[in-house]
């Protein structure tokens, strides 16, 4: 008994491509979650796709004119600082959200990725017209497992 081989072939080699594909794809974004009522503040760290990014996403605690501070440790001179836009934030029913998209090219995508690797512990508050609507602080301890 003889089994031809070709139209074995045929049926497995196409499975072989879609295998192919899915274990090239990059991962998903690494993900900092602060906050206690869900997540109030997220920064998802896109290394692995193009274009690279950090996408810095806030729920419920930003709006139009709050200023997000990012400090790393005991660093007196904040890693990040941003004012948000209106054209950053939006409102729906579950409140407001903004959210800011950080390129690999700008000098914070380096900062931010840099302390965040050397770091024990980041700080992030969010002010609005002066009165501190968040201030957390999360550990960074596994954050450079989680971009691999």
């Amino acid at each position: 008994m003889r089994i031809e081989m070709r139209p074995v072939l045929m049926i497995f080699a196409p499975l072989l491509a879609i295998m192919a594909v899915s274990v090239a794809r990059p991962s998903a974004a690494a993900t900092l979650r602060l906050g206690e009522e869900g997540a109030n503040v997220v920064f998802a760290f896109n290394v692995h796709t193009r274009p690279r990014a950090i996408v810095l996403r806030t729920k419920r605690v930003g709006v139009a004119g709050s200023r997000i501070v990012v400090t790393v440790d005991q660093v007196k001179k904040p890693v990040f600082s941003h004012i948000f836009s209106p054209g950053e934030c939006k409102f729906g029913s579950s409140g407001s959200i903004c959210e800011v998209v950080i390129p690999a090219k700008a000098a914070a995508y380096h900062a931010i990725l840099t302390w965040f690797k050397r770091g024990r512990q980041a700080r992030v508050t969010v002010l609005d017209a002066g009165v501190m609507k968040m201030d957390q602080t999360v550990s960074l301890r596994g954050f450079v497992n989680a971009l691999h």
